[in-house]
């Protein structure tokens, strides 16, 4: 069954915890629970073609009313206990000073990560997931190359999981992000826009051709000799509309490419940006 705080969903080596369906958890979402299944976790707007999920091996429980306005997702990595920590306790805490005392949460956080190649680190998940009830961990191991993967497991999962948000804040773990400020200005907008895909651009960056590199970029997978402005993978925001568009382009994006240009390519296949 699904688990509570922390709830593990199989996995090599991984056993499953937290309470049962029944035992007083709301029982999430079909497209959620077909995710945390081992499941496509697709809901019926999903087209053919987009790229399969990898199994969730830990999941925090689902959103549940009132959805929070802005679901921040941090991709993290195993070794990273410390910056989780910090960033729990400061801006990705989910409440800040001046906020009415009773208020219900304005954002909620999940760290979304791959597998360790150590079986000790994954128990120290584990561990922290159960503690903590944040921890989104893909059956894919956790590395540099592996980005854009964790990109797309953390927007399965908004969109099965969390779908009422109306704003998503993907932002690195070793980032200090003015939550405050980024909502109160996100609060300007009437609804969620459809085509809101917003951070620090970059502009005119080449691609790296250079094989030793780790974002080494083949011609092959990519010609041009520039890449589109795109939004800094570092933090950017989008609307759950564009969120949504982007997974249903993704499947036309190659994975070879920087997160960021990912992101930007599958939102430019979706028609939210230019």
């Amino acid at each position: 069954g699904f688990g509570g705080p922390g709830g593990v969903i199989g996995g090599p080596g991984v056993g499953t915890g937290g309470p049962a369906i029944g035992a007083g958890v709301p029982p999430p979402p079909p497209g959620c629970l077909g995710l945390l299944s081992g499941g496509s976790g697709d809901l019926p707007w999903s087209p053919r073609g987009s790229p399969r999920p990898p199994k969730v091996l830990l999941s925090p429980p689902p959103c549940s009313p009132p959805a929070p306005f802005l679901l921040i997702l941090v991709p993290s990595a195993p070794p990273h206990l410390q910056r989780r920590l910090a960033l729990r306790d400061t801006w990705a805490g989910g409440t800040w000073p001046g906020e009415p005392a009773g208020a219900p949460r304005s954002a909620r956080t999940v760290f979304v990560l791959g597998t360790p190649g150590d079986p000790r680190e994954q128990r120290e998940l584990l561990a922290e997931s159960r503690q903590h009830g944040d921890i989104l961990q893909g059956d894919f191991r956790d590395t540099y190359a592996n980005l854009t993967r964790k990109t797309l497991l953390l927007l399965r999962w908004a969109r099965a999981c969390c779908a009422a948000a109306p704003f998503l804040l993907k932002a690195d773990d070793d980032m200090f992000i003015n939550v405050p400020a980024v909502a109160t200005y996100l609060a300007t907008w009437r609804g969620a826009p459809a085509r809101l895909y917003l951070g620090r651009v970059h502009w005119r960056v080449a691609p790296n051709r250079d094989p030793r590199s780790r974002h080494y970029v083949a011609e092959e997978l990519y010609p041009l000799s520039r890449y589109p402005p795109y939004c800094s993978g570092t933090a950017y925001v989008l609307s759950r509309q564009a969120a949504g568009a982007v997974l249903g382009a993704a499947g036309a994006v190659p994975e070879g490419l920087p997160e960021d240009v990912w992101v930007r390519e599958a939102v430019r296949r979706a028609g939210v940006a230019a």
